[in-house]
């Protein structure tokens, strides 16, 4: 547990260094600890010490995890940072005070559906394909006005949401992403994990999602 916050500190420290670099508020930039694959026991620590803000990929772990946490520890922040089904929409709006992961139209319709949970004051992020990979969800840069016309009409859009390909140069994903949303008016940026936050701050984000780097290697 002395491993996870001495960790802890380092990247907090490290995101400190960064934005000064970028000549940024530290404040504007959330530091969401993925948590996929960790157990309670390995997350109380760093609830202890009073961070707020968590990232889960799969709403089923995170039902069966954060419940309990959020009854002990007040004002928790989870994140989906995963694909959202739409059968598990109404579940993901009861847990989830943010959804990083809006990429169809048919997944609008179905939040849509459940009008008093929106009124949380829950935040969405589109989440962009900039690469256009197979493998990956998100739409595509060529439908991406259509769905954000849609969604903004009715789903508190607050930011936008990348993954770039595992090989290339994030740096040139996250230019991409910071110029979209400055022409669509979005103050919130979504990128950057353990191997390129760095990066990620330089070009704006406001979102950048660690795990193992703080928590240590994820079992399965």
């Amino acid at each position: 547990m002395e491993e996870i916050i001495k960790n802890y500190n380092n990247i907090v420290e490290q995101i400190r260094i960064t934005a000064d670099e970028a000549d940024r508020n530290v404040e504007e930039i959330k530091l969401i600890i993925v948590t996929k694959k960790f157990n309670a026991e390995s997350i109380k620590p760093l609830l202890d010490i009073g961070h707020l803000y968590y990232g889960e990929n799969r709403v089923q772990e995170a039902r069966d995890k954060w419940p309990n946490l959020m009854n002990e520890y007040k004002d928790i922040e989870l994140n989906l940072i995963g694909p959202l089904q739409t059968n598990k929409a109404k579940i993901a709006l009861d847990l989830f005070s943010a959804i990083h992961t809006i990429d169809r139209k048919k997944l609008v319709d179905k939040i849509l559906e459940y009008p008093e949970k929106i009124k949380k004051n829950k935040e969405f992020f589109i989440q962009v394909n900039l690469a256009d990979e197979k493998q990956k969800t998100g739409i595509s840069k060529d439908s991406f006005d259509k769905l954000y016309s849609d969604a903004v009409k009715n789903l508190k859009i607050t930011g936008l949401m990348c993954l770039p390909p595992k090989d290339d140069d994030s740096s040139i994903y996250f230019a991409f992403l910071y110029q979209m949303a400055k022409k669509n008016n979005l103050k919130n940026l979504s990128m950057g994990m353990s191997a390129d936050f760095k990066e990620a701050i330089l070009f704006g984000a406001t979102h950048i999602r660690i795990g193992e780097a703080i928590l240590g290697d994820r079992v399965g």
